[in-house]
């Protein structure tokens, strides 16, 4: 079937009370892996190309330094790797940018083939997280692809971005449904005392993880 857009997915796995896993690809054996993996289980699959990835698989060997060029070539790179194992697949098969940083990363994704974008505008002040965040949906959206925010920032590294303990933020309930409403994300990406990486490589880390903070952005 063809690439399908992340929000169905997620409106069943918060209807039925599962969770739903994503897995990055950077390559097509990755691609090929994850989704066969998955119809053995008869699950449907969600895979993200990160912005960093797009200028590797552009052909771009120091990504960090990927041009617009450099992700767009890379988007079509991942996303025809994607198409061809998730077109014929009898599951669900969703193309996801992981933590695009700016509007012309997910313009790239967008080109490219994916069906699903995160805009991350967490390190922005609160108005201009929502201003790019916004811009974001409403190309998007006029694509039929669907975008999810940040709000809130998590530790750990992304995309060869180090955020530290003390840089971290929980999200604020109090500003969820003004962003939500301004914006009008599909999904929203919040803190609540995650972080990227294991914690068993930081000895003497504990994670404080704030499920009241969950339930109450759940609630609003």
């Amino acid at each position: 079937m063809p690439l399908v857009p992340l929000r169905p997915l997620m409106e069943a796995a918060e209807q039925y009370g599962y969770a739903q896993g994503a897995f990055n690809v950077n390559a097509v054996a990755q691609a090929k892996a994850v989704i066969e993996m998955h119809e053995t289980f008869r699950s449907p699959a969600i895979l993200q190309g990160a912005d960093l990835a797009n200028a590797f698989m552009g052909g771009r060997v120091d990504f960090a330094n990927g041009t617009l060029e450099d992700k767009k070539r890379g988007a079509r790179n991942i996303a025809n790797a994607v198409r061809k194992y998730g077109e014929h697949s009898p599951i669900p098969v969703v193309l996801h940018l992981d933590h695009g940083k700016d509007f012309d990363s997910c313009v790239a994704a967008i080109e490219g083939g994916y069906t699903s974008v995160m805009i991350d505008g967490s390190h922005l002040p609160f108005d201009e997280n929502i201003a790019l965040t916004k811009r974001v949906v409403e190309y998007a959206h006029d694509r039929g692809v669907v975008v999810e925010g940040e709000l809130g920032r998590l530790a750990g590294i992304e995309d060869a971005v180090d955020v530290s303990d003390k840089d971290a933020s929980y999200t604020d309930p109090d500003q969820v449904q003004e962003f939500v409403n301004r914006t009008g994300v599909d999904s929203l990406a919040i803190a609540i005392g995650t972080s990227h990486g294991a914690y068993k490589f930081k000895p003497g880390t504990k994670p404080q993880l704030r499920f009241d903070i969950l339930e109450e952005v759940g609630r609003r």
